[in-house]
């Protein structure tokens, strides 16, 4: 499977994978989203307040969309990244789901699927891109643009807070329950801010990785997961009980995230740095 280096193509057994990975992202994201009441019926836990469920719930539905684009594609490196970025997540949820076991609901079969999937993905993802890590070859396709180095590490600079805030609200997610806009419990605590380093891990690659080639289905999915649990959030606004200043707040950092991500994309999509084999080694040195 690993092919010979830097032949950038993806093999038919990892499309196979993404394939599946996307499936069973669907069905959680349509099932969370639909029924957002009922996770106690159809869940692995009772998920409390349906905003908690509309957010995770619209934090995979974007994982399927990124990842059916993905089994389109082609090119190795243009996929590559979500490997490693989905791995913070599902090792996330995996320490979620050993710390919180009694919260689960053992003898529901969403359970049994959940507990599989996150035995497996934290060590297959991984392993899946270290074995063909040698199929990138390491520049960017002619004409494509290159993100800026300021801009590089102004958002890997963002991915670093954003991952520290993520790992403090895991570690004590009292923090996170008594900051929060809507009520949590500590698993809902400790899976959201899975989330939240999840996308912290996708700032932080810009500070390792300039080709917007690469970059581009992973900000697009994003940018999608974000609006969509504000569309949550405007669903199940009751569920913002934490007072007008925290609902501001977290209104502000989310339309901020959105709007940070669109900027990124439009002055992609007009070429600001157009790359070269030679530009992108440089910037790389960098």
């Amino acid at each position: 499977m690993a092919g010979q280096a830097g032949d950038d193509h993806v093999p038919v057994a990892v499309r196979a994978l993404i394939v599946v990975v996307a499936a069973i992202l669907a069905v959680a994201g349509l099932m969370l989203t639909l029924w957002p009441g009922q996770t106690e019926a159809l869940w692995a836990w009772p998920m409390g307040p349906e905003l908690t469920s509309l957010a995770v719930g619209g934090g995979y539905l974007a994982g399927a969309v990124l990842f059916v684009r993905a089994a389109f594609e082609s090119r190795w490196h243009r996929v590559a990244l979500v490997f490693p970025i989905a791995t913070v997540l599902t090792i996330g949820l995996l320490v979620s789901t050993l710390l919180h076991w009694e919260a689960f609901s053992h003898g529901h079969v969403s359970f049994w699927t959940w507990l599989v999937v996150y035995l497996v993905t934290p060590v297959l993802l991984p392993a899946v891109w270290l074995v063909l890590r040698r199929r990138d070859p390491g520049e960017a396709p002619p004409g494509t643009p290159v993100v800026p180095r300021l801009a590089r590490h102004l958002l890997g600079a963002l991915g670093t807070v954003q991952l520290s805030v993520a790992a403090v609200f895991f570690v004590r997610p009292e923090l996170a329950i008594a900051l929060w806009p809507w009520t949590l419990s500590q698993l809902t605590a400790r899976t959201l801010a899975s989330f939240l380093a999840f996308i912290g891990a996708m700032w932080l690659a810009f500070l390792v990785e300039g080709r917007w080639s690469a970059l581009q289905l992973h900000v697009e999915g994003a940018t999608l997961g974000l609006v969509l649990v504000g569309v949550g959030a405007f669903r199940a606004a009751d569920d913002l009980t934490a007072g007008p200043i925290a609902t501001a707040a977290f209104a502000v950092l989310l339309g901020g995230f959105v709007l940070v991500l669109i900027v990124l994309q439009i002055a992609m999509r007009r070429g600001v740095e157009v790359s070269s084999p030679a530009m992108h080694d440089r910037d790389a040195r960098g």
